[in-house]
């Protein structure tokens, strides 16, 4: 039943067109028993059982007065105009009734493929909106396949699976009660026999589907399992090669797509079973029908002639197709409730930013940031440690230390990337956790070790959806020192850098990231190893565009290499999540610690 619930919520906002859509169908069963309902009739027209009565009989909603008045305007018919005639009407009735009844099936199909492709787009939508919103955290505890076989997989099955379902169940429910209720109107009796054995049949079918949602749910695993052995084989095919892992690549893979393909055979299994099965029972009611009502027309009852007996057959067969499509209707929609809690559980994750219900917005950065007693840990893993320091405005400050000392991780503690687990990140004396985070990182500008590219244009990967000139664009273009390679490329500006930028090298790539942070001058720009992937030349050309660009602005700078930090006003030193030293070049040199040793080492060249 909560399957159900959790159903109805999402069709909730679509309940009038879907209402429509059910009041059609109800017209279609109508005319469909209609096309079926004339063959009494018509049988006793071909079999010349019409009684020449020419006096109207009196109305009474029961078959036999039906059937009467069909044999009176027969009669009327057969008398004024012959019997060739009357079954020409009687087969113009039926061609047209059954045409409006495909008619109108089709009519309430095209009313609600638009809420199929509304309610597809909701989820696809609302899947990726919250995945942008979940911070880098969520991330460092899932797998990346996992996501985006959520978001095409899964959502896709909820339209094959539970959607396709929500037709049938729109149709196929009032062709069942229209049949019945003309089936007890031919023959109560009988139809109570039918009333009997069509819920046990029901029950065996329903039995069988019971291990299909978590059969389901155990094969969206799998799939996700191997979207990310794709997604990393793609990602990491120079790796794979270079070190001979194809065998062991591919020996991975199979075995999940083994597993796979086993869990899916037993719920393909499972679920064509239901079609098969359906049709089975309903055979076998029939030979009980068959057998029942053979031994009433048989008796001394006229009531029950060989027409009505024939029409009756005739409806029931008719009961046969929805129930089978019904049963196949709740087995689509058992596997398909498997996607459903996949995405909900996505959706409904609250691994996001924690904010202050008092939030500020930050307008301007005015005086410093504080970093103050500030501890943090991948999960067991201790990486900062009451870390204590300050970050003034207008000021270059530098973190250094050795690889795996925190200092990136600084810089994500900073824009809210991960939350710090104690301690205080200040800045102008408000705790960031109390800062709207869209304003928060309106006042940085960052560009990271790896050169993250778009496969778009040159052009489009600087702008990155910010609004601003072409003139701005350039200017930024040359203070990064793009505009050196772009008459290489064929389109200059506006050529495609391809997926992840593998149409560039790593130092134009990394071009692109420094112009993408200039082009938005924010007050704070942070350049996590930004110039690591230029050589000397290029370095000194691309750091003297960025010192200018500094000039009366805050920076926070990482780095390895000395020429990006010796000019630095503030080099703190980073020591197993502590900070070890700090101060000026000349000083922390002066000091002979820490810092000496590594410039003694050449860890910054």
């Amino acid at each position: 039943m909560n399957d159900y619930k959790k159903i109805g919520r999402i069709l909730f906002p679509y309940r009038y067109r879907l209402l429509s859509v059910s009041v059609v169908n109800l017209l279609s069963a109508f005319f469909s028993l209609c096309s079926v309902a004339i063959l009494a009739p018509l049988l006793s027209l071909v079999f010349n059982q019409v009684k020449a009565d020419m006096t109207p009989p009196s109305f009474s909603f029961t078959s036999d007065t039906l059937l009467a008045y069909a044999q009176y305007y027969l009669s009327v018919i057969i008398t004024g105009h012959g019997a060739l005639l009357a079954l020409l009407i009687l087969l113009c009735v039926v061609f047209v009734s059954f045409l409006l009844s495909k008619v109108l099936a089709y009519s309430a199909v095209c009313i609600l493929i638009p809420i199929r492709t509304a309610v597809v787009k909701m989820f696809r939508h609302n899947a990726y909106q919250k995945m942008l919103h979940l911070p880098v955290s969520y991330f460092s505890k899932h797998k990346k396949g996992d996501i985006i076989s959520l978001v095409i997989n899964d959502i896709q099955e909820i339209d094959t699976s539970i959607l396709d379902s929500l037709q049938s169940f729109l149709r196929f429910p009032l062709e069942v009660v229209i049949y019945l209720s003309a089936l007890f109107l031919i023959n109560y009796k009988l139809s109570l026999l039918v009333l009997v054995l069509l819920p046990l049949a029901g029950l065996l079918i329903n039995k069988l589907q019971r291990k299909l949602k978590s059969n389901s749910k155990q094969a969206k695993e799998y799939q996700s399992e191997m979207t990310t052995t794709i997604e990393e084989g793609i990602y990491a095919l120079r790796v794979i090669k270079a070190f001979n892992g194809i065998g062991r690549m591919s020996d991975y893979f199979n075995r999940i797509n083994a597993k796979y393909t086993d869990i899916f055979i037993k719920i393909s299994r499972r679920r064509d079973l239901s079609s098969p099965l359906g049709e089975f029972s309903g055979v076998l009611i029939v030979v009980v029908i068959l057998l029942y009502g053979s031994v009433q027309v048989l008796s001394q009852d006229n009531a029950f002639t060989a027409e009505l007996f024939i029409t009756y057959i005739m409806i029931f067969i008719q009961v046969i197709n929805p129930m089978k499509s019904l049963s196949e209707a709740v087995a689509n929609l058992k596997k398909g409730m498997a996607s459903i809690e996949r995405i909900n559980a996505l959706l409904e994750s609250d691994e996001t930013a924690e904010q202050s219900d008092n939030c500020v917005d930050l307008n301007e950065f005015k005086d410093k940031i504080v970093f103050k007693n500030v501890c943090f840990s991948y999960g067991d893993k201790e990486v900062l440690s009451d870390l204590n320091f300050e970050i003034v405005k207008g000021q270059k400050t530098a973190i250094c230390g050795m690889s795996g000392s925190g200092k990136t991780t600084i810089v994500d503690l900073l824009l809210r990337f991960y939350d710090i687990q104690s301690g205080e990140i200040l800045i102008d004396g408000v705790d960031i956790r109390c800062i709207t985070l869209s304003s928060l990182l309106k006042i940085f500008g960052v560009v990271s070790q790896e050169s993250i590219l778009f496969n778009d244009t040159v052009y489009n990967n600087i702008t990155l959806g910010y609004d601003s000139s072409e003139e701005a664009v350039m200017q930024a273009a040359r203070m990064a020192n793009v505009t050196n390679f772009l008459p290489q490329l064929e389109e200059g500006i506006h050529t495609n850098v391809g997926d992840r930028g593998a149409n560039l090298s790593g130092g134009q790539k990394q071009r692109i990231s420094i112009a993408r942070a200039l082009l938005r001058q924010p007050e704070i720009l942070v350049l996590d190893e930004a110039t690591s992937a230029l050589d000397a030349h290029l370095e000194l050309s691309v750091q003297q565009a960025i010192d200018s660009m500094l000039s009366g602005r805050t920076s926070i700078v990482i780095a390895h290499r000395l020429a990006t930090i010796v000019s630095a006003d503030n080099i703190i030193v980073i020591n197993h999540g502590r900070v070890a030293e700090q101060g000026s070049h000349s000083e922390l040199v002066a000091k002979n610690g820490l810092y000496k040793h590594m410039v003694d080492m050449q860890s910054f060249v």
